[in-house]
């Protein structure tokens, strides 16, 4: 399967004109005009001047383009979090889990080392990498508890805590991918938080630095 950032590449070769304002493209190269409609599993594209329908499931469809928003199409399990310290202190309180389908919205793109961010049904931001040679981009994980969730316990219940850490496993993924790279130190990932800016002077250092 050839990646999704070829992919982009190519679409941005397609002169505008001779594309419509609304569409959706799928990983067999088929492009399908129409306003659409992202569902868990699902997207509906509603043909252009009718009311007709036609379903794709999400696996099949790579690309969603809006005008000139154009958002990477990722069906995954997307591993939850939440920041607000009295939720996760609830004895009710679980990792959400959700089985879902996302829009990634572009951040560093055409390089070694990309980024993008996502929103969940909450309004929470997550954030997604991808190297040259990946076909899919991976959820950057990131957790807020009174301990450290291994994969297999997210979603599940947990008590009370009177303290909460924040843990910040995708400094661990990251190192991981850029650890090789001399111009990336320990501080460079000490000093990484699950925010935007972080995140982008991170890869961008790394994409710059380390070839």
């Amino acid at each position: 399967m050839k990646t999704i950032l070829t992919l982009t590449l190519l679409i941005f070769t397609i002169p505008a004109f001779s594309q419509p304002k609304e569409y959706i493209v799928k990983h067999s190269g088929d492009t399908i005009a129409g306003s659409f409609t992202v569902l868990p599993k699902r997207i509906i594209v509603t043909r252009p001047g009718t009311k007709d329908t036609i379903g794709f499931n999400a696996e099949e469809v790579w690309l969603a383009v809006k005008g000139k928003d154009i958002r990477t199409v990722l069906r995954l399990i997307l591993y939850g979090y939440t920041d607000n310290v009295e939720l996760v202190q609830a004895s009710s309180y679980s990792d959400p889990v959700y089985d879902t389908t996302l829009l990634l919205k572009p951040l560093i793109t055409g390089q070694r080392l990309n980024l993008f961010t996502a929103k969940d049904k909450r309004r929470v931001d997550y954030f997604f990498i991808q190297g040259i040679k990946d076909s899919m981009p991976t959820q950057l994980l990131y957790a807020v508890g009174g301990h450290m969730p291994e994969k297999a316990s997210w979603g599940a219940n947990y008590a009370f805590v009177s303290y909460i850490n924040r843990y910040k496993i995708f400094a661990d993924q990251l190192r991981s991918i850029t650890g090789d790279c001399d111009a990336i130190k320990d501080g460079d990932y000490e000093m990484l938080t699950y925010l935007e800016s972080s995140l982008k002077r991170f890869i961008k250092k790394y994409n710059k630095k380390c070839r």
